[in-house]
């Protein structure tokens, strides 16, 4: 009988992929880590395609992605405009991406 489990995305090709965006991204606005996923992707809001990024484990690919900006030791992702707010969950917050 094959195996019919689901394959695991993988979320540390997703977070590089991510980083590598932001990285050459001329505007440098604040932007979400959903966000990101949306414009690596070509999602427009309102798109039939934003399921399939419900289908991730948002979280784990916002978790990955901020350890890769730490290692890097180049930028950071600057949270400051909304370290007092409660605005949701994680990978909603936006934040500004820059050098160090």
């Amino acid at each position: 009988m094959a195996d019919t489990k689901t394959p695991q995305p993988n979320y540390d090709a997703i977070a590089q992929q991510a980083y590598e965006w932001l990285k050459k991204r001329r505007a440098k606005g604040e932007i979400s880590t959903f966000e990101v996923l949306m414009k690596i992707n070509g999602y427009k809001w309102g798109s039939k395609e934003l399921e399939l990024l419900e289908d991730l484990d948002l979280v784990e690919v916002h978790d990955r992605l901020l350890r890769l900006i730490k290692k890097g030791n180049e930028y950071v992702a600057d949270f400051s405009a909304y370290e007092d707010m409660c605005v949701g969950l994680p990978y909603d917050i936006p934040f500004v991406f820059r050098k160090k």
